[in-house]
């Protein structure tokens, strides 16, 4: 049943996208105030994040907001704990795009430990977890296992000489 409120709910929600997404914005809007709105929120999504993720400002220094602005580009914010979401996306993005530093990597198995995705999005995990990595600069393999209740628990093993490239790059463009 369309309830008025629930119209008003999906109502609002639409709205918030909207502006979390940079547009398409709601007929009718004042399209120069949406627009400013949207900037400021970005701006706070970045600052956001940055406090999360601050192996990302790290790789990224400078061009942090404008490289994380054109990742998260047309990604709604998630209802909760956006700032690891939004790393995590970010982290990826640059994955794939070349080698990282071995602290984002870390960075990136402390996050799957922690959580886990549920219906898109990412949830705390209270269960065992257990996870793996290959830092690449260092040329070691880390096994972690967090349990409830105990410091997270890790495993390094080196598993041969880092590369080359691995030794002298450090940042991410």
């Amino acid at each position: 049943m369309d309830t008025p409120r629930h119209r008003l709910a999906s109502m609002e929600a639409e709205f918030i996208r909207s502006l979390s997404a940079g547009g398409p914005y709601p007929s009718g809007s004042d399209l120069r105030a949406m627009r400013a709105t949207s900037q400021l929120l970005r701006a706070k999504r970045v600052r956001t994040m940055a406090r999360a993720w601050p192996e990302l400002a790290g790789v990224l220094g400078n061009g942090l907001a404008e490289r994380v602005t054109d990742v998260l580009a047309g990604t709604p914010l998630s209802p909760d704990d956006h700032a690891v979401q939004d790393g995590l996306v970010v982290a990826r993005h640059l994955e794939a795009v070349g080698p990282i530093p071995d602290s984002l990597t870390l960075r990136m198995l402390s996050v799957r430990l922690r959580y886990r995705r549920k219906q898109g999005l990412l949830v705390q995990w209270s269960r065992p977890a257990l996870g793996f990595a290959y830092l690449r600069e260092s040329g070691r393999l880390i096994c972690g296992l967090r349990v409830a209740g105990l410091p997270l628990l890790s495993l390094s093993i080196r598993v041969g000489r880092p590369p080359r490239s691995a030794r002298s790059s450090r940042h991410v463009g």
